[in-house]
């Protein structure tokens, strides 16, 4: 028997604004650090020549992983501290953004992210379609332009990157909606929710920074 006890529609949007709070503040701390780093020539001599350039890249795949398995069993402080250790890495791994395109391409493409990502989200907030099928096959989609990315990296095809960033903006889209509807689910059951919403951050922090890139790599104007 189903004993679950479902929160009020005000708890429930209470949850959600501090997932999306909790967001945006991880948002903006990946810009700053980003921001802060393609600023100064020393680091960014030190971060992307050799090998430590493989390093930044690789670093947000291998923590991502990390994360993933030990967010929901940390306490809501820890979580928070995971979910803003991992912006700021991702922030220097993107640093080079503010070098390769103009600041007018970046705010264009940051702001076309957002209001397509706000889009998605809201549909996925308000549809009473269950996305779960579509969820499992742009998470497939998402999978293959990985690995796809990573042999792109030694291969630096630019009509591949192309490519990757057209699949991109697709399926990150896509899981924008099934993410939203996810975590409405998760944060709809009473008990303590907090750590969940901070995963639940995190999981549309990666759509939203995601997104921001491959429209910024598909329309951005180069330096």
């Amino acid at each position: 028997m189903n004993t679950a006890v479902w929160k009020s529609t005000d708890e429930v949007i209470s949850a959600m604004n501090r997932v999306y709070g909790h967001m945006a503040l991880a948002v903006l701390n990946s810009m700053i650090v980003s921001m802060f780093v393609s600023s100064s020539p020393a680091l960014m001599q030190f971060f992307f020549t050799g090998a430590m350039q493989y390093v930044v890249i690789f670093a947000p795949l291998v923590a991502i992983f990390a994360i993933s398995f030990n967010l929901h069993k940390v306490s809501y402080s820890t979580a928070q501290l995971m979910l803003h250790g991992f912006a700021a890495l991702m922030g220097l791994s993107f640093a080079t953004i503010f070098i390769v395109y103009t600041l007018g391409s970046i705010f264009t493409a940051f702001m076309g992210a957002a209001v397509l990502f706000g889009t998605m989200s809201f549909y996925g907030y308000f549809t009473k379609k269950d996305l779960t099928s579509i969820g499992q096959f742009f998470f497939v989609g998402l999978i293959a332009i990985v690995i796809a990315s990573i042999i792109n990296i030694f291969i630096g095809s630019t009509v591949m990157q192309m490519v990757i960033s057209a699949l991109a903006v697709v399926i990150f889209l896509g899981l924008t909606a099934y993410d939203t509807q996810k975590i409405r689910q998760i944060v709809s059951v009473g008990g303590d929710t907090r750590s969940q919403e901070v995963a639940g951050a995190l999981t549309l922090y990666l759509d939203f920074i995601n997104l921001f890139i491959a429209l910024l790599q598909l329309f951005g104007n180069r330096r």
